[in-house]
């Protein structure tokens, strides 16, 4: 068989010419003809290339989006038999670009920027989760008004409320009533959400164990993710802004607004430290731009439109890889946006404090009396410098784009936002977090004590547990609709819940071992890197370091955080199958309960 091109053997003298043009190789599929031969199928097209063994060496080494020159200098060094061969490097890379196997930035970048007809999404305004904190929500709603009044707005406000306290409940609807006058407030407390499950009941007989379970608040416990579902419910194929009772809309920034989209994913954000929340305010700029309504009319559109009528452009692409930037196309939608806060951070634990480089870490332990301020992180700043393309959010969204059905979050415990945009983004592959740079204030009436978890292993609960085995599935399904994959994702979880004794053990083990060997991992590289770190820093540090370890050392059930009373191997694997099925026959009952508040309003 004839090759399409191979290298040669031409060697050319002269060197390697400076070519700041960007590329990438595209992904594909590789089918061996014989031992030299082999077909390559472009994973996006579909085309059958010929080539050689070589050539297909060549193209894996072009993977990350990197000028011209320094991927012919990549292939001379990777490949001893074309060390110098200049020319025949050249004429095979252009051989490469000729056929699309090798991306030019600027032709990703326009592809990407494609518009096409936006969808006329209602707004359902704003959406409040309250708990037991009428203080709380008075402070909000009072920064709600202000708000208005500077960007000469009205937003309708749906108020979500649960509370152990008829007391307490009462007081917030009276909170909410005083409020009517200057603002457009629902409220949506125990009277209203008894009659919408018993709707939903009557609609669904035999199914309401399971609404119960979405939806029904139990004493005593965190029930956001239930008040989470109710809104999702009410608000089905609308869009809306969301927040909690302990934000101040009081948006921040720490400079002039960046206009650049950054696309690396899974990126951490940047953490800045005071003392107060003066000191808070004085480093910080008040943002003088109506963000509410940006990110509203940002929420649902895809990424296309949302590039092709801003004025944000993307920023570098260099050294990311074009595979894992195919999970943006110009169809994918803004499902949510997230943004920064300042005050209380929005994390239960400290242990991510620890993973800090460069100045923030310096920042962090400056001095014994500050870093013992910051341990507790009672004042931060935390945010991104630009606006990012992210897959998945650690926190609560800002605004979720409702038009089209997304998951529940987990009625039960916490880290059910975790668990929302996991599942949220198994159902939409291609889905886009568009995190703002801008900070909100989240302010807790009470702060916990985060320092005390220097001292334990780290133990994840059964949220962030499910939310990380649906990550690992994504791949798994080629379904394009969101209700059957969510479907797909509840049969899977059901298959686990189905399996042995010792199998549901070992998964548990399994999970709870790799993240506290990723601990102890990265808090030994930690150290190495610091060795002239202060020493209360490092002793915090090994401290980390021995509880994790210690713990996966010993033989102890593999208990969830939010499992109480759970002593033994088996009563770990009885409480992880009840659990399991629950949330997967949740999961199948979801779409048709969304459909259903969707086509009855």
């Amino acid at each position: 068989m004839d090759f399409e091109f191979n290298f040669g053997e031409q060697t050319l003298a002269r060197g390697i010419e400076k070519n700041d043009t960007m590329y990438a190789s595209v992904a594909g599929i590789a089918l061996p003809l014989s031992y030299e031969e082999l077909v390559f199928m472009d994973k996006d097209t579909g085309t059958n290339h010929v080539m050689t063994q070589q050539v297909l060496h060549a193209l894996s080494i072009c993977q990350q989006f990197k000028p011209l020159d320094q991927h012919i200098l990549a292939i001379s060094q990777a490949i001893p038999e074309l060390s110098n061969q200049t020319q025949a490097i050249q004429q095979v890379v252009d051989y490469l670009i000729k056929n699309k196997l090798l991306v030019k930035e600027k032709d990703w970048k326009e592809k990407l920027s494609i518009g096409s007809a936006q969808l006329g999404i209602v707004d359902a305004g704003i959406v409040i989760r309250t708990y037991d904190n009428p203080k709380l929500l008075n402070r909000l709603l009072q920064s709600l008004i202000e708000y208005q009044k500077k960007f000469s707005r009205k937003y309708a406000v749906q108020i979500y409320t649960s509370s152990d306290s008829e007391k307490i409940e009462n007081e917030i609807e009276s909170i909410a009533k005083l409020f009517k006058k200057d603002l457009n407030i629902n409220i949506y407390g125990s009277t209203w959400q008894n009659q919408f499950v018993k709707m939903l009941k009557k609609e669904y007989k035999g199914k309401g164990k399971i609404i119960d379970w979405l939806l029904t608040a139990n004493d005593n416990q965190y029930n956001g993710g239930k008040l989470w579902n109710f809104a999702l419910l009410n608000n089905a194929g609308k869009k809306f802004l969301f927040f909690d009772d302990d934000t101040i809309l009081e948006p921040r920034t720490l400079g002039d607004e960046s206009k650049i989209i950054e696309l690396k994913d899974y990126a951490d954000l940047d953490v800045g430290f005071a003392l107060s929340l003066t000191e808070i305010r004085n480093s910080s700029n008040e943002h003088n731009q109506d963000v509410l309504q940006t990110m509203i009319n940002s929420c649902g559109q895809t990424v296309g439109n949302y590039l092709s009528t801003t004025d944000n452009e993307m920023g570098s692409i260099e050294s990311l890889n074009l595979v894992e930037l195919e999970r943006l196309n110009s169809n994918s939608v803004i499902k949510t946006i997230g943004n920064g806060t300042w005050g209380s951070p929005r994390a239960n634990s400290n242990y991510w404090l620890y993973y800090l480089e460069g100045k923030q870490k310096e920042e962090f332990w400056k001095t014994r009396e500050i870093y013992l301020d910051n341990i507790d992180a009672s004042n931060l700043l935390h945010y991104t410098k630009n606006h990012r393309f992210m897959s998945l959010g650690n926190f609560a969204p800002s605004a979720i784009d409702n038009s089209s059905m997304t998951p529940f979050a987990s009625p039960n415990s916490q880290k059910e936002d975790y668990f929302y945009n996991a599942v949220t983004l198994f159902c939409y592959p291609n889905q886009v977090m568009l995190h703002c740079p801008f900070m909100m204030g989240h302010l807790k009436e009470k702060s916990g004590i985060r320092s005390n978890q220097n001292h334990i292993a780290i133990t994840p609960n059964f949220n962030k547990f499910i939310a990380d085995f649906a990550l690992t599935l994504i791949q798994s399904t080629d379904a394009v609709n969101p209700k059957l994959r969510l479907k797909t994702l509840a049969n899977y979880i059901l298959g686990l819940a189905d399996s042995v004794d010792t199998n549901i053990h070992n998964r548990l083990k399994e999970y709870l071992s790799q993240i506290r060997s990723d601990m102890v991992l990265n808090m030994q590289y930690q150290l190495a890197q610091s060795p002239d770190a202060p020493v209360y820093w490092q002793a915090d540090v090994r401290e980390l370091i021995e509880a994790n370890g210690k713990e996966l050392l010993q033989n102890n059930p593999p208990n969830l955080s939010d499992w109480e009373k759970v002593e033994s191997k088996q009563d770990c694997v009885d409480k992880a199958r009840k659990e399991l099925l629950e949330t997967a026959q949740a999961m199948e009952l979801w779409p048709d309960l969304w459909e259903f508040c969707q086509t009855n309003k």
